[in-house]
């Protein structure tokens, strides 16, 4: 009867084992996507594995009861620079918050890279060639509407790359944003409040080339209200413009500072050479009298910092001859 007995709890612990194992494989393989899944991913069981397996990946396996609301979107690019081609997903998870996932190829499946970020709504997504860094640059295109809130809303272009493993974030400027505060909001409030707005469209154009460089073109203008002592803000034909100016700026690409740069200066604190990666004087909300003398840099080490226009000398811009030119989209 023991001899029964414990050739019943071997078996059991036997079976155990394979079930634990059995267990530790199926997860492993619901963290790969199927290259099959891919070639029909508008097949809702396909677009389901899909989504599964990129909120098990990214962190929000929470939701997985909401997958058959969620936007899925697939691009493809060289991100790595190994000669292949990366998928790059986008997933809307729900109002007002989209990721970006990669995932690179092996064999019949496809592998999680990492995550490029997350943001409001993607309006649009793009890859450039870094001809020199046998690689692409990803072009994402952010649309964030705020007006229950901050009362703001517009697109914006943020540029990522790959690179010591990690994606990070290269270029970030506004396409369209349009801004209102409300005079009755200031202390003390004015006696005849008026609603003002600030807008931002910017043109923009890519020049390609070993390092594609980006020139643009802000058309800025601030506006009030002809109306006073409203609660809503007022139709755009209420709103008259009194100042307004157009600003044109030259974004390169710096190998030194793996960014994309307007300008290089010293630092006059720490007589370090450092990249001038955002003039925050230039902003539309200077025409509303909100100075900011101030730059967004990049030091060689990586980090970025607000600081005193003041506290950078030295301000050179970088030179190089155009080698063809295209638009973003």
């Amino acid at each position: 009867m023991r001899g029964l007995t414990k050739k019943i709890c071997l078996i059991l612990c036997v079976l155990i084992v394979i079930t634990s194992t059995l267990y530790t494989i199926a997860k492993a393989q619901n963290h790969t996507i199927h290259a099959d899944w891919i070639k029909k991913f508008k097949d809702p069981e396909n677009k389901k594995n899909i989504v599964e397996v990129v909120l098990e990946n990214t962190g929000y396996a929470h939701l997985k009861d909401k997958v058959e609301q969620m936007d899925l979107k697939i691009h493809t690019g060289d991100l790595l620079g190994d000669m292949g081609k990366e998928l790059i997903l986008t997933l809307a998870l729900e109002p007002k918050k989209s990721i970006i996932a990669v995932y690179q190829k092996e064999n019949k499946e496809y592998k999680y890279v990492g995550l490029i970020d997350t943001f409001f709504d993607i309006v649009g997504l793009q890859t450039i060639s870094m001809d020199r860094k046998g690689k692409d640059i990803v072009i994402v295109r952010e649309y964030a509407d705020q007006m229950l809130g901050a009362f703001e809303k517009g697109t914006f272009i943020r540029g990522y790359i790959w690179n010591k493993d990690t994606f990070q974030m290269v270029l970030s400027v506004i396409e369209d944003y349009q801004g209102y505060w409300n005079e009755m909001w200031d202390q003390p409030p004015k006696t005849h409040p008026k609603w003002l707005r600030i807008t931002d469209k910017t043109d923009i154009q890519w020049e390609n080339g070993p390092y594609p460089v980006l020139r643009t073109l802000e058309h800025q203008a601030y506006a009030k209200s002809k109306v006073t002592n409203s609660i809503n803000i007022p139709r755009e034909s209420e709103f008259e413009v009194i100042a307004s100016k157009d600003v044109p700026q030259v974004y390169y690409w710096s190998e030194k500072y793996q960014h994309f740069v307007l300008n290089e200066g010293k630092d006059i604190k720490t007589g370090e050479t450092v990249a001038i990666i955002e003039d925050l004087s230039l902003n539309p909300f200077q025409l509303a009298g909100f100075e900011l003398n101030q730059y967004r840099i990049k030091r060689q080490n990586g980090t970025i910092e607000i600081v005193p226009k003041s506290q950078i000398t030295d301000i050179k811009t970088p030179l190089r001859k155009p080698e063809g030119v295209y638009c973003l989209h």
